[in-house]
């Protein structure tokens, strides 16, 4: 499965979803990650209020199904849960590598529905 993680240094996952430098694209299977790619936002942030600056967003992290942040407003997080992507924030201010362990391991051992899933789909989605 695709995940996204938003990141300033793109070694944490320490910023706010809207205010992210980068977003750096992994595949995250039981078996293990390998990373896809960084997409970067070069230039000034748009002020707080401007929704235009989350089209970019959004179209970085098009198929992935988890976005690690530090933070999210109210409505970036409403539009993700709506394209059924699930925001995680429990790991803000910690190095990417540690959410990419832990998640594989819970993949491994105890995937929850949504995550068996969402697993699942992606497999399927590649046997196409």
């Amino acid at each position: 499965m695709k995940v996204a993680f938003a990141t300033q240094d793109c070694t944490r996952i320490d910023a706010h979803f809207g205010w992210a430098r980068h977003m750096l694209i992994y595949d995250v299977q039981p078996e293990g990650y390998h990373y896809l790619k960084t997409v970067s936002f070069p230039g000034a942030l748009i002020q707080d209020g401007d929704g235009r600056k989350l089209v970019r967003k959004f179209l970085a992290i098009r198929g992935c199904s988890l976005i690690f942040v530090a933070d999210i407003g109210d409505v970036a997080a409403a539009r993700l849960t709506r394209k059924d992507v699930q925001v995680v924030s429990r790991y803000r201010g910690q190095p990417i590598v540690t959410a990419l362990d832990e998640l594989g391991e819970t993949l491994r051992h105890r995937p929850n529905v949504w995550l068996r899933k969402h697993l699942q789909r992606d497999r399927q989605r590649d046997e196409i």
